[in-house]
């Protein structure tokens, strides 16, 4: 499914309903951009671009000709409600102020919600940094080294696009991984009510996250077809560290592949496998492996179990002989 990166600007701060461009810019599942446009619409307002603060001018490379020979948003209206109702997954930065500019400007015209599902670029990107600060799309392009005229939308919304896919090549993980990663709801607008995509990660319990990732491990091997596996793993059962349970499900995938073809197993409690498989990689997750790994180490001290790391998995599958 394509992503629709979009966004607003309003031609005076005081009146959200002032919409006068609207970036929209298209990308395949891999962030290939497949187009992108700056939708002008005449806000028929008086102009405003202070925002809501005196002496704090914004450019937003406006051309007032072009604006006044632009349709209007009710005119405008069946173009958007088609492209962020299509089958794209829409996203945005700080997206949650865009909806309301467009729940206002629909209110005013008196035309139906245009009903969609978001993504916000800036909450994921600072779950992704650990920050407790959101960052500006200007700031993070001088991260990342890319230049934009901020404040453009179709700039803007070119932008939302190339931070979601550095996030997503930093990461090595899907747009959906660090969603549910980071449990990150998704925003929602529906009949004029917005539902704001927020991180639960403080409102569900480690238990439960822990839950979800097994549920998906154990489904995924009930689905699984493994045809006349090999014996180098018979009768050998591994765990695996919850950073990687949690993290990145290809990769789960491929030790799940590993173990099964070979004739080996897996469970979800480490006390009852005799490999443990742990995370050697230096993230922030390895917090979350303390007392697994702890517990992995005492049980190696008394020769009950084996600490591996995945290459050891892979080198065992292939070879048949332990590797450590």
């Amino acid at each position: 499914m394509d992503f629709l990166a979009f966004d607003i600007e309003a031609a005076n701060g005081y009146k959200p309903y002032s919409i006068c461009s609207i970036g929209v810019v298209i990308a395949d599942e891999n962030f290939h951009i497949k187009h992108r446009e700056n939708i002008w619409i005449n806000p028929k307002t008086k102009y405003n671009l202070n925002g809501t603060r005196k002496n704090v001018g914004i450019d937003l490379h406006l051309d007032k000709d072009i604006l006044e020979n632009s349709p209007d948003f009710e005119q405008a209206y069946s173009r958007i409600s088609e492209l962020l109702t299509g089958n794209v997954r829409v996203v945005g930065h700080a997206v949650e102020s865009d909806v309301l500019m467009l729940n206002a400007a629909c209110k005013r015209y008196k035309l139906p919600s245009i009903n969609f599902k978001f993504i916000c670029s800036q909450l994921l990107y600072r779950l992704f940094k650990q920050e407790k600060e959101v960052r500006g799309l200007n700031k993070i392009a001088d991260e990342l080294g890319i230049e934009f005229d901020q404040h453009n939308s179709e700039e803007d919304a070119w932008m939302s696009m190339m931070t979601l896919k550095y996030l997503v090549t930093a990461s090595k993980m899907s747009v959906d991984e660090l969603i549910a990663k980071y449990c990150v709801r998704i925003g929602e607008n529906k009949n004029f009510v917005m539902t704001r995509t927020v991180s639960l990660l403080g409102q569900i319990s480690k238990k439960k996250v822990r839950t979800v990732a097994e549920n998906k491990i154990y489904d995924y091997l009930h689905k699984a077809n493994y045809i006349n596996p090999s014996n180098t793993l018979k009768n050998k059962a591994f765990s695996i560290a919850r950073s990687i349970e949690m993290g990145d499900f290809d990769v789960v995938k491929t030790i799940l592949d590993a173990i099964y073809q070979n004739g080996g197993t897996y469970s979800s409690k480490y006390e009852k496998s005799g490999y443990y498989i742990k995370n050697y990689s230096n993230t922030e997750d390895l917090l979350i492996d303390k007392m697994r790994d702890q517990g992995a180490q005492d049980l190696e001290q008394k020769n009950l179990m084996k600490i591996i790391s995945i290459n050891d998995l892979l080198y065992m599958a292939r070879s048949g002989i332990d590797a450590r």
